[in-house]
């Protein structure tokens, strides 16, 4: 009878996998199906959790290992790279020629000599200034291969996709390839990878030092950032989605929207976003003449501090499931990895537009921006709609305000401008810099507003809606760990498939603070620029224009 020692943790990773095995043979030999009788159930209801117990601590122990080999990477990188010896010159004499002595009058402040006898290798190091040392880096996730995984160590690491995917073709090689569970048939999930997010730092709930409030307050705070601003450091919030799965195919993750982002351990958080600054400015303060002080009628009124209600909000789950057929993998595995490859990139931009498309929600229906017939000129319509918030709220005028905007939308603009009679500039860097001139941060997106493709057609909406919002409104929350299961599906023998690949993720969108606008600006690409003959003003989004 299969039983459980009293303390698992004395156990070998070897005697722990012997164990689990055992426990598997017992529960296949059962053949538990719908047909069982009752002493081969409640056998199965007993066997069940001890399996579980084991696999428990099995991959309690692979986590652990995991961590300590994160922590050890990060020592490594924080260690200065040791040197390479100095070369020894064989036609270097042993003994260096006496050095002639000088007096105290004849010594001046210069650097140290190099004696002129020494190798061209050493007085090239000492004339050479100090090696500067790398910047370390943080790991943003590590991958590493799961339980059980025939052939890959637990917890050992795997470099990229290519490696997870072998790991997944290598645990569907040790599915039966026998019907078994009776007539029901049988579905078991086994792990094959996982992807544990890092990089955090004190940025996850419940475990650092603030609250949800200001968890999310100081995730979404562009001050953390180099240069303290996103137009100042040019580079935007850390995206560690961006490196997991970016893949040497024509597709890629360019293109995903970038969050400030916190870990949600516990699957949820508690936030508030606080009064509003316009509703503030409305309700406080109060004035009078002196006429009306002497009459009695003036009014002090005072405004109220309502405790503002804190939301809960739960993460939600998004995942994906690729189903193989059953001989692929081990006739034709390039196929399989080059598909999940694939999947995996089609899983990340799905994940974007759910994020995407839970923005454009709160934003509501967009403003219409004035037709200036010429899509250069009708983006001042975003430049009001900035002006706006900064008049709302009273921010500085170098307060950034990002802009989220359609792929292909910068395109538009670069052939706008290259249509202009008199030379311009039309590079990426001189279409950023219009929006970093006014203080604003673009980010050309997929998913937000596709374009139509038909074979080789493509059809360009008339319009392009472009979100905004001050830096850090939003923040990403996600659980830290991505499982990557292959799946073992008894019943599934009969179409001849397997469940390949299985993936869940809990993500958590929040707007923290303030609004977000949506905007939608007219496309015309016809290279139109300011002339005299322009009489018209253009008018600012869902606004009049001024005479």
């Amino acid at each position: 009878m299969f039983e459980l020692p009293e303390n698992l943790s004395a156990l070998t990773p070897e005697e722990l996998q012997a164990k689990i095995d055992e426990g598997l043979d017992a529960w296949k030999a059962l053949g538990i199906s719908a047909d069982s009788d009752e002493e081969t159930i409640a056998t199965g209801e007993r066997l069940a959790p001890l399996i579980t117990a084991l696999r428990t601590e099995q991959r309690g122990r692979e986590e652990a290992a995991a961590t300590r080999r994160t922590r050890a990477e990060g020592l490594l990188q924080t260690m200065d790279t040791p040197t390479e010896p100095e070369p020894v010159d064989p036609q270097d004499p042993q003994t260096p020629e006496p050095v002639e002595t000088v007096t105290p009058d004849e010594v001046i402040d210069t650097p140290e000599p190099v004696l002129a006898r020494t190798s061209p290798a050493r007085r090239a190091a000492a004339n050479s200034a100090p090696p500067a040392i790398p910047a370390t880096t943080s790991m943003v996730a590590s991958l590493t291969a799961a339980a059980d995984v025939p052939g890959i160590p637990t917890g050992a690491p795997l470099e990229g996709l290519t490696a997870a995917a072998q790991a997944m073709v290598n645990r569907w090689k040790g599915f039966p390839t026998a019907r078994i569970g009776g007539a029901e048939g049988i579905r078991n999930r086994y792990g094959a990878a996982v992807i544990r997010k890092q990089g955090y730092g004190d940025l996850v709930a419940g475990v650092g030092p603030y609250d949800d409030y200001e968890l999310i307050q100081r995730a979404g705070d562009e001050k953390r950032l180099p240069g303290g601003s996103l137009t100042a450091a040019n580079t935007g919030w850390c995206s560690p989605s961006e490196t997991l799965y970016d893949l040497c195919q024509y597709e890629t993750v360019q293109g995903i929207l970038d969050l400030p982002e916190i870990g949600i351990p516990r699957g949820g958080i508690r936030w508030t976003q606080g009064p509003d600054f316009g509703d503030i400015y409305t309700d406080c303060g109060f004035d009078f003449t002196e006429s009306e002080w002497m009459a009695g009628t003036a009014q002090k009124t005072c405004c109220e501090v309502d405790c503002p209600p804190f939301d809960e909000i739960r993460a939600d789950l998004i995942g994906l499931c690729v189903k193989a057929p059953l001989i692929t993998p081990a006739t034709y595995p390039e196929l399989i990895r080059r598909f999940m490859e694939g999947a995996l990139v089609a899983h990340q931009h799905k994940v974007n537009k759910y994020i995407i498309d839970q923005m454009k929600l709160a934003a509501g229906t967009p403003s219409v921006a004035d037709d200036a017939n010429a899509v250069s000129l009708s983006l001042a319509g975003i430049n009001y709609t900035a002006l706006g918030m900064r008049y709302r709220y009273r921010m500085g005028d170098t307060t950034t305000i990002e802009c989220v905007a359609p792929y292909w939308l910068k395109e538009m603009i670069r052939e706008d401008l290259g249509m202009r009679q008199l030379s311009t500039d039309k590079s990426d860097a001189a279409i950023n810099k219009w929006f970093s001139d006014r203080h604003l941060s673009v980010q050309w997106v997929f998913d937000l507003q596709d374009i139509t493709v038909t074979n080789c057609l493509t059809t360009i909406p008339a319009a392009a809606t472009v979100l905004m919002y001050p830096a850090g409104t939003w923040v990403k929350g996600s659980i830290d760990v991505i499982n990557m299961d292959a799946v073992y599906d008894s019943t599934g023998l009969q179409s001849n498939t397997y469940t390949a690949l299985f993936i869940e993720e809990g993500l958590l969108p929040v707007q923290r603070c303030t609004h977000t606008c949506a905007v939608s600006i007219p496309v015309c690409v016809s290279g139109r620029t300011a002339a005299n003959d322009i009489s018209e003003c253009i008018a600012a989004p869902g606004a009049t224009a001024p005479t």
